[in-house]
C-alpha cells in the first residue's frame, strides 16, 4: 500500500476528529437489533470518511429510514438524497453485516462527494462504486473487514456481469467508470479525491 494511505492501516481514533462527541445516528428501519448494529457502525463510518476523504459535501441526516417499497423492487437496497443528506436503508440486508457496512459506507461516500456535479452516472456512481471498495479494506471494519470487501467486489462485479448483458446504458457506463477509476487512480483515488476537495475544485 503506498506510504500516502497508510492512515488506512491504523484503528481509527473516532473522538479524535471531533471538538465534542461524534455524531448520533438514529436507525429506523428494521425495528430489531440490527438498527442497533447500524447506530454503532455509523459514527465510525462518518469519522472514517472524514479522515479519508475530507469533509462532507453533504452531511447525512441522523435518522436511517426504510426503503421505499417501490425503489426497492426496482433493484435499489440503499440510497443518499443529495438535496436532503437523507440515508435510507432496505431491510432486506438484515443479518448481513458485510453488505448493511457497504452500503451504509457507499450512501456516506455520495455524501461525501455531494459537491462534485451529479448528472454523469460514470462519475458519480462508477467512482463511488470503485472508491468503497479501496475504503473497505481499512481495519476501520475489524472483523466485518473480509465481508464488507467481498460486499464492494460483488456489487462491481453485478455492474460487469449487467454491462456484458446489455441490459442499461445506466449499467455499462456506472462500470465503465469504476474501471477507469481503478485503472487511472488505483487506490490513491482517495487522496485525489481528498485533495480536489480542500483545493475547491469540484471537477470529476
Amino acid at each position: 500500500m503506498p506510504s500516502s494511505l497508510n492512515y488506512l492501516s491504523r484503528p481509527l481514533n473516532v473522538k479524535s476528529l471531533f471538538a465534542s462527541e461524534p455524531p448520533k445516528f438514529v436507525c429506523k428501519v428494521f425495528n430489531s437489533d440490527w438498527d442497533r448494529f447500524v447506530e454503532a457502525w455509523l459514527p465510525k463510518i462518518h469519522a472514517y470518511l472524514i479522515e479519508a476523504l475530507g469533509p462532507f459535501g453533504k452531511e447525512p441526516l441522523p435518522t436511517i429510514l426504510p426503503m421505499t417499497d417501490g425503489m426497492h423492487m426496482s433493484g435499489a437496497t440503499a440510497s443518499f438524497n443529495m438535496m436532503t443528506g437523507q440515508v435510507q436503508l432496505s431491510p432486506s440486508v438484515e443479518g448481513n453485516p458485510g453488505q448493511t457496512l457497504e452500503k451504509l459506507t457507499h450512501e456516506f461516500t455520495h455524501g461525501s462527494y455531494a459537491k462534485f456535479p451529479i448528472n454523469d452516472v460514470f462519475y458519480d456512481e462508477g467512482y463511488v462504486d470503485f472508491s468503497v471498495w479501496v475504503l473497505a479494506h481499512s481495519p476501520t471494519y475489524g472483523e466485518y473487514r473480509q465481508q464488507i470487501i467481498d460486499a464492494a467486489a460483488y456489487n462491481v462485479q453485478m455492474r460487469r456481469e449487467r454491462s456484458m448483458r446489455n441490459l442499461s446504458d445506466y449499467d455499462r457506463k456506472r462500470w465503465a467508470g469504476g474501471t477507469f477509476a481503478s485503472m487511472f487512480y488505483g487506490p490513491m483515488i482517495l487522496h485525489q479525491m481528498k485533495m480536489k476537495k480542500a483545493e475547491g475544485d469540484f471537477t470529476w
